[in-house]
C-alpha cells in the first residue's frame, strides 16, 4: 500500500458457500466522515464500499465470542489481519484523532471467551507513507461473510496512526511477524471452507455503491470476454512470492481521434504490483510524466500531494482509455476509461482545507496516476476497470475487463485445478453510473474487444487448460441449493493506499 496526501484508503473482502465452497463479499460507499482516514471452501463473498473520491475499501466483519463488530480495510498488498484495541492510543487521544481521524471500530479482548495471546509486543507493521500500528499478536475467531474463521492470528494494535484495522489477504510470506504463520487465506483452506487459496476481486466503477470479493470462486457475469492468466513474479531479493507482482507488457493511451493504434508508453516489460490497498496508480516517473503531458495534468505532489487535471477532460476525452496489457503480446488487456483516471473530488478536498496551487484551468479535478520510484503499484484507479482472480496456490493472476454495474450473477467454484479457462459476458451490459458529462464514457470504453487478443499462450491457467476443468456453476447464488453467500460491506476511503514494508 502506498499513501498520498494524508488521506488513505484500504479494503476488506470475503464470501462463503457451504456446498460449493465459494464465499462472496460486496461493498458500499463511505460518507464524508471517512475522509480523514489514513490508508495504508466454497466461495465466500464480501461486500465492499466505495466513495466518490475513489478511495480504498473496507469491510464490516466481527472478531471474538460473542462477535464484536470491527471495521477492516481490505488490502491485497499486505498479509496480516489486525484490529484496534479499545484502549489504543489513537482511540483514547483527541489530539491524535485530530490528525488521523476517529477510530471506526475497536475490539475488547477481555470480552471474548475465545481470545488468546500468542506473542506480546510482537506485532509491528509500517506502511510506505510512514503510518503503521503495533501491539500484540493474538488468536480469536473472525466472523466474515457469515462464517467463522477459528483461531486466526490477528494483530491487536495498541498504538496506531491508522484509524481502522486492516484485512490483509496477501501471501503469508509477507506477514509482519518474524516467521510466517497461517493467515486468513490459508485458514480458509485449512478449515475446508474453500478448495485452494484463491479469491476474485470486483470493485465495479468509481460511483458504484457495491462490489464483491469471492473467496474460492469467480462470477462470470462480472467480466467481459475470456479470463486470461499470467504468472505472479518472485521477489527479486528474497526469490520468494511475497506480493502480487505481474509483468506489464504494454501501456498505451488510446484515443478515438487517433489512427495510429494509440501512444505506446513503455518499451520493455515492467513489474507492477496489483494492490487494492492503494487508491491511486503509481508508475515510473518517465511514464507518468508522458501521461501528464498527454492530458495537460499538473504535478503538485510535493506541496498538496495531488496531480491536477481539468475536469473538462471528462467530456472532451470521454472515449479515451489507458490500456494495460500483461504477460506478453497475447496476454490480457484492461482498458481504463478517462472517468476512472480524472476524479471529480477536489471540491471535497477544499472542504477539508486543501489550498490549490496556480493552475492553467479553472475546473480542477485530481488525477488518478502519480509518479513513484522503485515500486510500481496498480491501485484502485486501475482495479475498478479489471476483474482480478488471485491464485496464491498456483502463483497465477487471472485478469479480464470488468463488466461494470453488472446486474446478473453466475458464481463458480474454483477447484484444485486453479483458475479455469472460462469466458464472461460478450460485451459491456449496462452503462457506467459515472456522474456528469462522463456518464457515458465507461460504457464506451469497457468493450468486448478489451480481451480480444488472439492466441492461447496466455489463456491457460495452471491445470485448467481444458473444458473439463471448468468449475461448477452455482445458479444465481441459490440459497436453497446449499450455498451460503457471505457478504461483508466495504467502504471507500479518500486518498491513496499504503504498501507494507
Amino acid at each position: 500500500m502506498r499513501a498520498s496526501l494524508s488521506l488513505v484508503g484500504l479494503a476488506a473482502v470475503a464470501t462463503s458457500v457451504v456446498a460449493q465452497k465459494v464465499v462472496p463479499l460486496s461493498f458500499s460507499r463511505a460518507g464524508p466522515e471517512h475522509q480523514s482516514l489514513r490508508k495504508r471452501a466454497g466461495t465466500y463473498s464480501q461486500e465492499l464500499n466505495n466513495n466518490l473520491t475513489g478511495g480504498g475499501y473496507y469491510a464490516e466483519v466481527a472478531l471474538g465470542t460473542p462477535p464484536q463488530p470491527v471495521t477492516l480495510i481490505l488490502d491485497t498488498g499486505s498479509s496480516d489481519v489486525w484490529v484496534l484495541d479499545t484502549n489504543a492510543d489513537l482511540c483514547q487521544s483527541r489530539s491524535l484523532q485530530s490528525i488521523y481521524g476517529t477510530c471506526l471500530a475497536t475490539y475488547e479482548p477481555t470480552d471474548s471467551s475465545t481470545y488468546k495471546v500468542v506473542d506480546q509486543g510482537a506485532f509491528s507493521i509500517q506502511y510506505l507513507d510512514g503510518s503503521g500500528a503495533e501491539g500484540d499478536y493474538i488468536k480469536d475467531t473472525l466472523h466474515i461473510a457469515g462464517t467463522g474463521i477459528e483461531a486466526l492470528q490477528v494483530g491487536l494494535a495498541e498504538n496506531s496512526s491508522i484509524n481502522s484495522g486492516l484485512l490483509g489477504i496477501g501471501f503469508n510470506t509477507n506477514v509482519a511477524a518474524d516467521k510466517p504463520y497461517p493467515n486468513i487465506v490459508d485458514l480458509f483452506v485449512e478449515q475446508d471452507l474453500i478448495n485452494i487459496r484463491t479469491y476474485s476481486l470486483y470493485l465495479d466503477d468509481l460511483n458504484a455503491e457495491t462490489g464483491t470479493v469471492l473467496f474460492g470462486g469467480i462470477d462470470t457475469k462480472k467480466f467481459i470476454g475470456q479470463l486470461k492468466s499470467v504468472d505472479i513474479l518472485r521477489d527479486t531479493q528474497s526469490k520468494d512470492y511475497t506480493s502480487f507482482t505481474v509483468a506489464l507488457e504494454s501501456l498505451k493511451i488510446n484515443s478515438s481521434s487517433s489512427n495510429s493504434g494509440g501512444t505506446e508508453l513503455i518499451t520493455q516489460e515492467t513489474p507492477v504490483i496489483l494492490d487494492s490497498g492503494t487508491t491511486l496508480t503509481y508508475l515510473p516517473s518517465p511514464i507518468a510524466r508522458r501521461i501528464y503531458q498527454a492530458f495537460g495534468a499538473v504535478d503538485d505532489t510535493r506541496d498538496t500531494g495531488l496531480v491536477y487535471a481539468s475536469c473538462d477532460l471528462l467530456s472532451s476525452q470521454k472515449n479515451t482509455t489507458i490500456d494495460f496489457q500483461f504477460g506478453g503480446p497475447d496476454g490480457p488487456i484492461v482498458r481504463v476509461p478517462i472517468d476512472e483516471i480524472v476524479l471529480d473530488n477536489v471540491k471535497g478536498y477544499l472542504n477539508i482545507g486543501l489550498q490549490l496551487p496556480d493552475l492553467p484551468f479553472n475546473d480542477p479535478c485530481s488525477f488518478g496516476i502519480q509518479a513513484l520510484s522503485g515500486i510500481y503499484l496498480l491501485g484502485d484507479t486501475f482495479l475498478r476497470s479489471a476483474y482480478v482472480v488471485y491464485d496464491l496456490t498456483n502463483k497465477k493472476i487471472g485478469l479480464a475487463q470488468a463488466n461494470v454495474n453488472a446486474t446478473g450473477t453466475n458464481v463458480m467454484e474454483i477447484t484444485s485445478s486453479g483458475i479455469p479457462l472460462v469466458s464472461g459476458v460478450a460485451a459491456q451490459e449496462t452503462p457506467s453510473k459515472s456522474s456528469g458529462s462522463s456518464s457515458s464514457s465507461s460504457s464506451g470504453s469497457h468493450t468486448d474487444d478489451a480481451n480480444s487478443s488472439s492466441g492461447t499462450g496466455s489463456d491457460q491457467a495452471t491445470g485448467s487448460a481444458t473444458d473439463s476443468a471448468a468449475p461448477r456453476a452455482m445458479p444465481a447464488l441459490n440459497w436453497e441449493a446449499g450455498a451460503v453467500m457471505l457478504v461483508v460491506t466495504l467502504f471507500s476511503i479518500a486518498g491513496a493506499g499504503l504498501f507494507a514494508l
